[in-house]
This record gives C-alpha cells, sequence and structure tokens, in this order.
C-alpha cells in the first residue's frame, strides 16, 4: 500500500523534497509519522525531523518526544528536540495557546530550515485539514474557499505538504497495514477551539446532511479556486499596470471593471510585499485611487503606506 500511496502524494512537493534537504514537523501524530515514513521511503535525504514539546500536556508530552527520538533512531535519521513553555509565553504576550504554539512551531522549523542552503520544511497537513481550512476560512470570510497549497514561499522559507492529496482514512489504514504506531494528542478531541469544533461537530453534521463525505468536495473547490487565481495572476502580470519607476499606473487601472480593478490591487501589493492582502485592504486601496477621492494617502499593515501622485500609486515602507 505504501507505494500506491506515495504515487499519490502531489508530485511538485515530493520532487523538492527529493532534490534538497528537508526538515520535517514530528510531533509523534498520525499525520506527521506517515510524513516522515513516506519520504523516508521515497530515498528523500537528507531528512531532519525537528519536534516542539510545548510544555503543555506534562508527562504525555515528554513520551510524545520520547516516541519521535525512537522513530528516527529506528530510521537511521537525526532528530532535534525542542523544549518551549508554551502556557508562559502564551500569558505573556496574551494569545491563546493554540495560536502561540502555532507560531513556536513555524518559528523553529524555520530557523532549523535557515541553517541550510536551501530552507525547505516538509507538513503534514491532508485533505481532511484542507476541508477544515476552506470551511475555516469561509465562515471567516477571510479567503473565500481558497485552501493549503502543496507548495509555497513565504518568510524565506519553501514549504512542502506532500499529503494533501491523501484522506486521514488512507493515513490510518497506511500505518496500520505496516504496523506503525503514533501518539494521540488529548487536546485535538477538545472541541474547545474553532477547528476542532469544526472537525469534531460540523464536518461530521455537514456529512450527514448531505449524505456524503464533503472534504473531496471542499477540496476540489479549493483546487478549482487556487488554479483560477493563479491564471488571473498570470493575466494580471501580463496587464500594463506599471509605469517604468514600478508605480501602478492609474488611468490605465481606474478604466478598468471592479473586479478586474481588485485583482490588480491585490497583485500590486502582494509584489510590494505588504502583508495580510485581503479584500477589505483591497477596497481600501480602491478607495483612494480616483483623483477625486478624499484622501491620497492610507497606512497599510507592516508599516507600508499607499500613496497616490500624479496618476501613480506607490507603496513604500
Amino acid at each position: 500500500m505504501l507505494g500506491s500511496l506515495t504515487e499519490r502524494l502531489d508530485a511538485a512537493a515530493c520532487a523538492l523534497a527529493q532534490q534538497r534537504p528537508v526538515v520535517v514537523g514530528l510531533s509523534g501524530g498520525r499525520d506527521s509519522v506517515a510524513l516522515l515514513l513516506m519520504l523516508h521511503a521515497m530515498g528523500c535525504s537528507p531528512l531532519l525531523p525537528v519536534h516542539v514539546n510545548h510544555g503543555i500536556r506534562g508527562a504525555e508530552a515528554d513520551a510524545d518526544e520520547q516516541f519521535c527520538a525512537a522513530l528516527c533512531a529506528r530510521l537511521g535519521l537525526p532528530f532535534k528536540a525542542v523544549r518551549v513553555d508554551v502556557p508562559a509565553l502564551a500569558q505573556q504576550q496574551g494569545e491563546s495557546l493554540e495560536t502561540t504554539a502555532r507560531l513556536v512551531r513555524r518559528r523553529i522549523l524555520k530557523e532549523t530550515a535557515a541553517q541550510t542552503a536551501t530552507p525547505t520544511v516538509a507538513l503534514a497537513h491532508h485533505a481532511d485539514d484542507q476541508a477544515e481550512t476552506v470551511l475555516f476560512r469561509l465562515a471567516r470570510g477571510s479567503a473565500g474557499t481558497r485552501g493549503m497549497h502543496p507548495v509555497t514561499e513565504a518568510e524565506g522559507v519553501t514549504w512542502l505538504r506532500p499529503l494533501l492529496p491523501l484522506s486521514r482514512q488512507d493515513i490510518t489504514r497506511l500505518l496500520t497495514e505496516m504496523g506503525e504506531t503514533w501518539r494521540d494528542d488529548s487536546t485535538n478531541a477538545v472541541a474547545d477551539v474553532a477547528r476542532n469544533r469544526i472537525r469534531h461537530e460540523v464536518l461530521p453534521a455537514l456529512n450527514q446532511a448531505m449524505g456524503r463525505d464533503v472534504a473531496p468536495i471542499l477540496c476540489r473547490s479549493a483546487r478549482l479556486q487556487a488554479e483560477t487565481l493563479e491564471a488571473l495572476e498570470c493575466a494580471v502580470a501580463a496587464l500594463p499596470i506599471l509605469d517604468p519607476q514600478g508605480r501602478l499606473y492609474l488611468p490605465f487601472v481606474l478604466q478598468q471593471p471592479l473586479p478586474l480593478r481588485k485583482a490588480i490591487i491585490l497583485h500590486y501589493l502582494k509584489t510590494c510585499g505588504v502583508p495580510g492582502a485581503d479584500e477589505a485592504l483591497v477596497l481600501r486601496v480602491d478607495s483612494i485611487l480616483p483623483p477625486t477621492a478624499p484622501h491620497a494617502r492610507l497606512s497599510l499593515p507592516g508599516n507600508f503606506t499607499a500613496i497616490r501622485s500624479h496618476k501613480r500609486l506607490k507603496v513604500e515602507c
């Protein structure tokens, strides 16, 4: 079964994993164990599994760390474990445990990957995670049905998600047939945060209401939107929207219908490196483009500022 599932992994993510050193996020849970075993079976090398002990679950977390160390020793792989007092850090920063733990994990993985020539991190998100992400973002109103991408570039790191085409059921069946074990995080079973409620309550209720497993449909919607957005970005990049100084040329932009104008502004903000560029921000920028607009400057996230001057829009930090 291992061979058949590796053939279903995302091809682009796997190709990169086979070409460069890869840091692997290893929690000890089912998904990360499967990810490590599959990358190892594919001959990806060197692999550097990294485990973050958040200091939240006491002896249970220590046992997770020991499990990961033993797994890596059996596979002949190096192993890095980092301990962080997440509860203390969360209280200090005024964030939730979930948010703090996620940011800590990402920072440690990024810092470890930065020690290699081609910083690359593999994460164990799969199709069910994708479905949960789509529902979460749709309900929050932040990104439509946009999901996670198999390969993304962010913060100087290439983030790989080879398991996105596989379901949780696929992964469970694989590990069971291989006789492999994993660790269950007890906090994942508690419906006290939005993502856990979506996993344990919303998706099962939606499956029951529709009489089918809706995860593949949600994943397909995410893929179709990603393909549409990619095509739109390519089309926008080919338009004469910039002057020789790299500023947005407003006479052309203002002639476009609002949907295309929004795509142009979003593309420009991303090109300038403005973080958190969502529809609300795009519409705020659009409001200062007309020459009759009452304001010609707008503060943007990341200490950026949008400035309209002489039929041009520039973004500076």
